[in-house]
């Protein structure tokens, strides 16, 4: 997995909240902010993980659902703060 820049992956993300410009521009950059630095967190924890070969058992599956939770519990908190 190749992980985008902190700019690139910031830039991704406003453009697919476009619907929600209507929201005051200071609010929809925190926003854009705050998605973009979990995101990009997520994929730094994942990249970090050990790789092993095609047709090996995952043995990483149980930190990767970790990480998977812990990023939608984060999605969630941004969700209620921004009324999204």
């Amino acid at each position: 997995m190749s992980l985008r820049t902190k700019e690139e992956n910031r830039a991704a993300i406003g453009e697919q909240f476009t619907p929600l410009r209507e929201k005051p521009s200071d609010q929809f950059d925190a926003l854009v902010d705050e998605i973009a630095a979990v995101r990009f967190e997520h994929l730094q924890k994942l990249d970090k993980l050990p790789k092993y070969p095609v047709g090996v058992l995952d043995a990483n599956a149980v930190e990767q659902r970790r990480l998977a939770r812990e990023e939608g519990i984060q999605w969630i908190l941004i969700k209620q703060k921004y009324g999204i």
